[in-house]
């Protein structure tokens, strides 16, 4: 699948929101890249929307929804996060038409497991990039970053996580772990193949500081 990801804003004088907490910039920027990552490591072809600059907001806004529209991109998301007096908190995402709400259901339903409050799926008829994209789009408002509450819930890749998932199905497989070198693991392996002390399937050992089965055994 194709994917549009339009960080939020980022292109000043298209600017987003500011508290004690955070810059509306930063986190949308910090969000939207990795998803971007782990999409494209999911074997999604995910296309950054945002622009690198812009003469003013409408034209921000224009060229996020002709970069979506001219790449032909099966779901543009928009990644936001919300402001208000301090005492809103949640997670919104706005959506327009039916196919839109179907995208918008899980990637709702994975963010407010982390403990967000849900503020539902709503209408986005009045949003610029929703009505403009040829394509299902949605918007999702991640959290209040002027909410002390949602602030210390919210965590980077635990919000990336639950977007991928909620867009994906799935997140990619972790990368696998390998265990450090040991300067007397790497001694003994030298040690045992000088004495032709072979392994439990009578081969040399490998020679790489690693105490695994081969050499255990």
């Amino acid at each position: 699948m194709k994917f549009g990801i339009d960080k939020g804003h980022n292109a000043p004088p298209d600017t987003g929101a500011v508290s004690k907490f955070g810059r509306e910039d930063d986190l949308t920027r910090a969000v939207g890249a990795q998803v971007i990552d782990k999409l494209r490591a999911l074997g999604h072809t995910a296309i950054d929307c945002t622009p690198s600059s812009a003469s003013g907001v409408l034209d921000s806004l224009y060229q996020r929804v002709q970069a979506a529209n001219s790449a032909r991109v099966d779901v543009y998301v928009s990644i936001h996060f919300n402001a208000f007096n301090g005492n809103a908190k949640g997670t919104e995402i706005f959506a327009i038409s039916a196919a839109a709400r179907r995208i918008a259901e899980p990637v709702l339903t994975s963010i407010v497991s982390l403990g967000f409050t849900n503020r539902r799926v709503k209408d986005g008829s009045h949003l610029y990039v929703l009505r403009n994209t040829a394509m299902p789009a949605i918007l999702v408002e991640c959290c209040f970053l002027d909410s002390a509450e949602d602030m210390q819930r919210y965590d980077t890749a635990t919000m990336v996580n639950a977007i991928v998932k909620g867009l994906a199905g799935k997140l990619p497989d972790p990368p696998p772990t390998v265990k450090p070198t040991d300067d007397n693991v790497l001694k003994l392996q030298k040690s045992l193949n000088r004495l032709q002390i072979r392994d439990a399937n009578n081969q040399v050992l490998k020679e790489d500081g690693i105490s695994g089965p081969a050499t255990e055994s």
